[in-house]
């Protein structure tokens, strides 16, 4: 079985495009994922 345990963001959508904008995202198991249509009040701010 294969897993994704930590994912990079850069340069995507409000996140910038220099090296110090990077986000990391470390996955934990179980993981919980949240969906829904645009507007619905998915978006979580990572400070």
């Amino acid at each position: 079985m294969s897993r994704i345990e930590k994912m990079s963001i850069l340069g995507v959508r409000s996140f910038g495009i220099e090296d110090k904008d990077k986000q990391i995202i470390t996955f934990f198991s179980p993981l919980t994922i949240l969906v829904g249509p645009n507007g619905a009040g998915k978006t979580v701010s990572l400070q």
